[in-house]
């Protein structure tokens, strides 16, 4: 359900007003009274639910099971007839509010946007502080409770909400349904939007200015004060901009940039969409060097934009953008799942209902005229440029999200920054190559239940699946590198995510284009070599590969390829040293317990690597390599063999013996004893997670810790979070390493210290007068089935199907039986077995403790 109200439109006094009334209608209805129902109903039965505030709309979306989703659309329609909104309850959540702020005042993000705030139209409603916090929610519950009762009263009517349900059922069978339990939402009347006025007082451009981070980052960005994109000029002028400005291929802005060693990335995106204004913002990153030449790096840009208007509104690439827009949609219209309902919700305030679906993807006649009208305002006179450096000078301090920060006025350009940029040709984007006609969609007939084995010459096993799909003629490709030995080493693990980084830097622009077209492709490490994941057509796929295995084998090191991917790889680990606390402790299991290694000690042995070892890495690792490999999809056996071939006999060059696939190791550890991890964060709140691994994996194991991770999961967040109000972050996970199950407890907490954070986990699970798991046979049986519903649900869908048997071949499983007996070791749990295994063997299990 999307709500068409949001920040903007709650009183300049209240900020937080509609962030606070969307945390309240999960807190319990007049139908429905318990707080602790909706979160109940929904998590035990395998579901999940969230909420967001936006600056014009708040959404509210859940997923379940569908033999569920009668009584799940009763308790939520009553979130938009009658929340309870009791003052305990609004007392509560204004605490709540205030933690997720607090937990924010770090996030460079917020406070970059927070120093933009300060020089926007204080008249504009985004200028305002709208998150919320203790103060600005300050008022007595009873006053506050008036405002909340005001606000809904005059937004959440029927008029001003949009409801997307979807799911297996008929469209008639849903909408009895959704007009059963929707029908006493209060009809009122269409809002009329605001007229706000323009983002920047006029006059104020150009103007730059300069903040420092509270993270190491280096930053420049260019935003331009445009027209909003007007959903129904089905022109998309703006997307079509940032892919011609962001393009990473050969003699590319991107490409010059990084050869200057100035830039790690570049990307484009429209922020402050508060039609009929919008801010169009070209973000650079940049290295430490790159912050003496941001003058430079403005010139080059605004080079580029001119080599755009010169040659880059071409109808050709109209016609190429339309056919992979319709493709796009082809996909998108036959999904169902959460980001697809959320999409549409929001599409229903924008465009007309005839075309809420297909708007975003509908891309009209060529009208040169609407890019041309875009890029009249993307010029030095128009430019807000921020300057974000840890060695900024500032004058000033940024309310809210506090940033220390300057306005420096006009930032003009450097005439002959870079060499010849005056008259600089950059490359703008080539053709796609990877533009493909979608084939038919093959008959089922020769669709097989489970993948069988295509290839199996020792060093190479590849495994395929016939699966037609429904409207979609897309195959999936896993596929590992398998090294002679695990990579367990802190050199080995270094070295093969800076081969991956390599690859990357030198594939930029194909990947780039490869994505552009609906190719879905990722490398990613695992413990004894490198996994590539794909998504695309077999042509796709095929061309993927070529470019792959031709790079790999026969490309050079260079040192400048060599030092650029380095420098990515140093930008990018720096970064996730100051990712939320609680996102980190979920990484730690697999760093610490997995041989794995933290960022600082990647980053120190990352900075002592030279060209030439990566050069005899990528030699030893193909010289002993092996590949493992699973396709499924719309392709038949002779597609299959085309794409096993050449990756066979381009990566696999001469005879070898079969490769020696080892199971990933992990730490062992005691029964009983306690361990603990700390992590060295910047964030100033406590966060602290136990991390209980189970002794061994087989189905019976991870069905436990599946269903005790969904039982402890309501039991904790209801206690430590709704009754003790201990932090904002407050979650029990399954979190499997490797192949092992596992069950993570996790607190984030802005007031409490570490050490009362485990007193309070550790009493919760071993309290003997309120076990968590004290509950009815009933409602463990509601658990029970939604697990079941959920793991029934995953493996009819055909993406998490093909990952369910890759895990199976990747434990060695090759007759593909896991998931039925996962399922079936699931259903033969009771509640007296699993309270039993609670107590004599999760609680006597190794503790792993992980906090800052």
């Amino acid at each position: 359900m999307s709500v068409g109200a949001g920040s903007g439109q709650e009183p300049p006094d209240c900020a937080g007003l509609a962030h606070l009334l969307e945390h309240m209608l999960f807190l319990g209805t007049e139908k429905y009274p318990a707080p602790e129902d909706f979160p109940a109903y929904i998590q035990g039965h395998g579901g999940r639910y969230n909420a967001t505030t936006e600056l014009d709309q708040t959404r509210y979306f859940f997923e379940i099971p569908p033999a569920r989703l009668a009584d799940a659309l009763d308790r939520f329609a009553q979130f938009f007839i009658a929340p309870r909104l009791s003052m305990s309850a609004i007392e509560q959540e204004r605490e709540v509010i205030d933690a997720e702020y607090r937990a924010r005042l770090q996030d460079d993000e917020q406070r970059i946007l927070g120093v933009i705030k300060q020089v926007l139209d204080p008249a504009h409603p985004a200028s305002r502080f709208l998150a919320g916090n203790r103060d600005t929610l300050g008022a007595a519950p009873e006053v506050l409770r008036r405002v909340l009762v005001a606000f809904r009263e005059r937004h959440y009517t029927a008029a001003n909400l949009q409801l997307v349900v979807a799911g297996p059922a008929s469209l008639d069978s849903l909408e009895r349904q959704v007009r059963r339990y929707f029908a006493d939402i209060p009809s009122g009347t269409m809002q009329e939007s605001a007229a706000h006025p323009p983002l920047l007082p006029p006059g104020s451009l150009p103007l730059g200015l300069e903040l420092q981070p509270t993270h190491r980052c280096h930053e420049l960005r260019l935003c331009f004060p445009v027209p909003a994109p007007r959903p129904d000029d089905y022109q998309q002028p703006w997307e079509s901009l940032g892919q011609l400005l962001a393009f990473r291929g050969p003699g590319s802005l991107h490409d010059r940039l990084m050869e200057r060693g100035w830039l790690t990335d570049i990307d484009c995106s429209v922020l402050l969409d508060t039609r009929p204004q919008a801010l169009f913002q070209i973000r650079l990153s940049l290295t430490p060097d790159g912050m003496g030449h941001t003058q430079a790096i403005t010139a080059a840009v605004f080079t580029c934009l001119r080599r755009i208007e010169a040659d880059g509104i071409a109808a050709w690439r109209h016609r190429e953008r339309q056919v992979l827009v319709d493709q796009g949609f082809r996909r998108v219209a036959t999904a169902s799942g959460m980001e697809f309902v959320k999409s549409l919700a929001h599409q229903l305030h924008r465009y007309p209902i005839a075309e809420a679906l297909r708007g975003p993807y509908r891309l009209d006649d060529f009208q040169p005229r609407v890019i041309h009208d875009c890029l009249a305002h993307l010029v030095p006179s128009n430019l807000l440029a921020l300057t974000i450096d840890p060695a900024a000078r500032a004058d000033r301090t940024s309310p809210w999200f506090p940033a220390p920060y300057r306005i420096v006025g006009r930032l003009e350009p450097e005439p002959g920054g870079v060499e010849g940029e005056e008259t600089a040709d950059f490359t703008l984007p080539p053709p796609n190559p990877f533009v493909m006609a979608i084939p038919p969609i093959a008959p089922d007939t020769s669709a097989s239940p489970v993948p069988r084995l295509l290839r199996d010459t020792g060093p190479c096993r590849i495994w395929y699946q016939p699966l037609a799909r429904e409207a979609d003629a897309r195959t999936d490709l896993y596929l590992n590198l398998v090294a002679a030995q695990p990579a367990t080493t802190l050199s080995a693990t270094v070295l093969t995510e800076l081969l991956i980084a390599w690859l990357e830097r030198e594939l930029a622009g194909e990947l780039q284009q490869a994505r552009l077209a609906g190719l879905q492709a990722t490398l990613s490490r695992h413990h004894q070599g490198i996994t590539l994941k794909a998504s695309g057509l077999p042509a796709q796929l095929e061309r993927l590969l070529q470019r792959l295995a031709g790079c790999l084998t026969r490309t050079p090191i260079t040192a400048v390829r060599f030092g650029q991917a380095r420098q990515v790889l140093q930008a990018r680990w720096r970064q996730q040293r100051h990712d939320y606390a609680f996102r980190r402790l979920l990484q730690l299991p697999a760093a610490r317990l997995g041989y794995g290694f933290s960022e600082e000690e990647r980053l120190a042995t990352l900075a002592t690597v030279q060209p030439e070892q990566l050069q005899g890495f990528r030699h030893e690792l193909l010289d002993a390599a092996g590949l493992d490999g699973l396709m499924a999809g719309n392709l038949d056996r002779p597609q299959a063999q085309q794409l096993a071939a050449v990756l066979e006999e381009r990566l696999l060059i001469g005879d070898r013996l079969p490769a020696r696939r080892q199971p990933p190791a992990v730490m062992p550890l005691q029964a009983g004893q306690a361990y603990h991890y700390r992590l060295e964060a910047s964030h100033p709140d406590s966060a602290v997670a136990l991390y209980l691994p189970a002794p061994d994996a087989s189905p019976l194991q991870e069905a436990r810790y599946r269903l005790l991770s969904t039982l402890l999961h309501d039991a904790f967040f209801h206690r430590l979070r709704v009754e003790q109000q201990l932090g904002y972050v407050v979650l029990a996970r399954y979190l499997p390493l490797h192949d092992r199950p596992g069950l993570i407890l996790l607190v984030q907490s802005p007031s409490l210290s570490v050490t009362e954070l485990q007193r309070q986990i550790r009493h919760f699970l071993t309290a003997p007068d309120r076990s968590p798991l004290g509950l009815d046979p009933e409602r463990f049986a509601h658990y029970r089935e939604g697990l079941l519903q959920t793991l029934g649900a995953q493996q009819r869908q055909p993406a998490h199907r093909v990952e369910l048997y890759w895990s199976c071949l990747a434990a060695g499983d090759t007759r593909f039986q896991q998931p039925r007996q996962l399922r079936q070791a699931v259903a033969d749990l009771t509640l007296a077995e699993l309270q039993r295994f609670y107590r004599t063997q999760l609680l006597c299990s190794p503790w792993v403790w992980l906090h800052t």
